[in-house]
Formats: C-alpha cells, sequence, structure tokens
C-alpha cells in the first residue's frame, strides 16, 4: 500500500479498519494471548522488527531481538538485542514466551531458526508463531517462503516440539478482501502527471470499491468458509515438553 493510501486508511474509524484489515487485528489478538502466563515471564520477540509488541508486554520482561535488514525505512531504535535467528545471543532455556511473528518467510534457514528458538525456551516454554501461507513478496530481497500448515507442523516437530495447535487466521474472502485492496495500487501507482490526474476518477471509484465495500463484504462473507485453505497466514502455538 503506497504511503497516500495508507494515510488515508489511518483516518478511518477503528471498526472500520477492523473489518477492512482483520488479519492485522487477529496477529494483534493472537500476541496479545502469549501475555496470559505469568507477570514474572521473560518474552523474547524473535524478529521483532520495530519492536510494536512491547506495550503488550508491560508486565513482563520484554526482549525485542532482531538483525534490523528488513524494511530500510523503519526504526530500529527500541531493539535490545541485534543478532542472527539463527544464532540467538541468549543461554538455553532462558526465555519463558517466544515472538516469532510474520518472519519465518524472512529467513533462508527456517528449521535453523526455529531449532534456536526451541533451545531458548524453557520447559513448557511457548512459542507463537504466524506465518503467511497466501502473500505478495515483501521486504525483497529477503523473502524466501510461504508455508502450509503441513509443512509448519513438520519443522516445528523437527525440532522437538510435541505439543502444537495450528489454525488459519481467516479464510477465502478474507484473503480474497485483502487481495482487493492492492488493485488500484497496481493499476495506478505506477503512473504519474497527465495520465494519473486523468484517471483520477477512475483511481477514487476503485479505491472505494476495492479498498471499502469490498473488504467489508468479505469480511462478513468469511464466515461462510468452513476450510480456511485460502487462509492469508497460519498462527501457531507449540509448547517445549
Amino acid at each position: 500500500m503506497s504511503s497516500l493510501y495508507l494515510r488515508a486508511y489511518r483516518l478511518f474509524p477503528e471498526f472500520l479498519k477492523r473489518r477492512i484489515n482483520p488479519l492485522e487485528y487477529a496477529i494483534e489478538a493472537f500476541v496479545r494471548s502469549a501475555g496470559a502466563g505469568g507477570d514474572r515471564d521473560v518474552v523474547l520477540d524473535a524478529g521483532a522488527g520495530e519492536a510494536r509488541f512491547r506495550g503488550f508486554f508491560e508486565d513482563q520482561l520484554y526482549v525485542a531481538l532482531d538483525s534490523t535488514v528488513g524494511e530500510s525505512d523503519w526504526d530500529y531504535s527500541r531493539i535490545d538485542v541485534c543478532g542472527d535467528l539463527a544464532a540467538i545471543p541468549l543461554p538455553d532455556q532462558s526465555v519463558d514466551v517466544v515472538l516469532n511473528i510474520q518472519v519465518l518467510e524472512h529467513v533462508p534457514d527456517p528449521c535453523s531458526v526455529l531449532r534456536e528458538l526451541f533451545r531458548v525456551l524453557k520447559p513448557k516454554g511457548r512459542l507463537y508463531l504466524t506465518a503467511p501461507q497466501g502473500w505478495s513478496e515483501h521486504q525483497q530481497p529477503h523473502d524466501y517462503y510461504r508455508f502450509t500448515q503441513f509443512a509448519l507442523r513438520s519443522l516445528l516437530e523437527s525440532v522437538g516440539f510435541q505439543t502444537i495447535t495450528i489454525d488459519p487466521m481467516g479464510g477465502y474472502f478474507h484473503y480474497l478482501g485483502h487481495r482487493l485492496t492492492y488493485l488500484p495500487k497496481i493499476l495506478f501507482q505506477k503512473r504519474a502527471g497527465l495520465a494519473r490526474l486523468l484517471l483520477l476518477p477512475v483511481e477514487l471509484v476503485s479505491l472505494f470499491f476495492c479498498c471499502l465495500v469490498g473488504p467489508v463484504v468479505c469480511y462478513h462473507l468469511d464466515r461462510l468458509d468452513q476450510t480456511g485453505e485460502f487462509t492469508l497466514c497460519y498462527k501457531c502455538l507449540a509448547i517445549k515438553g
């Protein structure tokens, strides 16, 4: 989404943004649930980016770890530890909770990263992980994989996790609504000058239907999909034995 579209989106009321972009709110709810374990938990946000979840863990010891090679315009000043997720600079069994949110697709060797996350978790420690199944390329060139639920389970089991729950975060209509929002960007963002000006009425109409009406309708239709086979993203809760 271009900066202009993003600024317009931020002006929408909260209830409308939840229907246009339900995945973002589903991810936030999943991350918030990680703070329910205990007030003294050590929470490692592995691949924290701009550490946007820090405020969710005010009663825990939150540690933001990132390699700082994601988006070039991100603010990494809130990172606590700069390091490689495949060689985490923390002792064995030193954290209670690990977050790995929309990160696994950006590492060249997911198995090595999961092995490290397993290593630093205490016994009975919990890994909260989300990973995309259907998504456009992003953070190029650091974008390597997409995951089915079966791939995620296989990877998690291969490093030692035994208690694993994997669920789709929305179904086909959430997927369709998300894809619709990219249509105006594809059609108009690269145009400039007079051509962009002449097409402005068409662009505004497409924004209304593709970025507002369409996603809201899809949000309400998603309950009709009982399989989640076209999900944008999976959430995984894995517990170390």
